[in-house]
């Protein structure tokens, strides 16, 4: 049995950058491609300086001159590229990455552009009316409120994990740029729903401690980046 991997290419700033996803379901990235795209002028010197080793492999890729063996690295080393990195297009690079393309590819296998030049009108949204009670409306809105906890917990220890170098420090960086982006995603949606809630003084306390944070559009701003820090 043939272990199956899954190549993808995607496009940022006209910058092709291969990725593939492998039978454990990690994904990896070009890593001279990623240089192109961060300005290293010299990517296997970058990929020696700033990668772990453990984390490069060489996988045998299609290409216009047939199958070559290139060099990828996984998400950790790709983060580390990113900090080194002086060009002003490293950070909406971060975030296109972590927060649109990895989502996707580990959502349905990979990452499709979505073509801006399409004949045929889409069809419409299908819109499904519900009615929910009170309590579901509650138990929803705190499930958002929850995982903006731990989000904003795990933001708040990202500073500590790279002061000691810690291997989380990368997967808690890409679970507040992933998971941030789920929340944003979803906060009109229940602003929406609990709109016809007051906040009261004296009301319902369920109701009060979560919809200042529902209702403020600011609090998941995704200008307001983690701070960069060697690792």
């Amino acid at each position: 049995m043939k272990t199956q991997i899954q190549f993808n290419t995607f496009n940022f700033h006209s910058n092709s950058v291969r990725v593939i996803k492998d039978p454990n379901q990690e994904i990896w990235f070009c890593g001279t491609d990623v240089c192109d795209v961060l300005g290293y002028a010299n990517s296997r010197k970058a990929l020696q300086d700033h990668c772990k080793s453990s984390g490069v492999t060489k996988r045998y890729t299609p290409t216009k001159g047939g199958n070559q063996e290139l060099t990828f690295i996984n998400e950790p080393n790709l983060y580390r590229l990113i900090i080194k990195s002086r060009k002003p297009e490293a950070e909406p690079f971060e975030a296109w990455v972590f927060e649109e393309v990895l989502p996707q590819i580990r959502k349905t296998g990979k990452y499709s552009l979505q073509n801006s030049q399409q004949l045929a009108l889409p069809e419409p949204e299908k819109k499904y009316p519900f009615e929910h009670s009170e309590k579901e409306l509650q138990n929803l809105a705190w499930d958002w409120f929850a995982l903006f906890k731990c989000v904003e917990f795990t933001k708040d220890i990202v500073p500590a994990l790279d002061a000691i170098q810690s291997k989380f420090a990368p997967q808690a960086r890409s679970i507040v740029s992933e998971y941030g982006s789920m929340l944003r995603r979803h906060q009109p949606l229940i602003q929406k729903l609990t709109a016809q809630f007051e906040i009261e003084t004296w009301g319902d306390e369920n109701w009060n401690r979560v919809l200042p944070t529902i209702r403020d559009n600011e609090i998941l701003n995704p200008r307001k980046q983690l701070p960069h820090h060697n690792f």
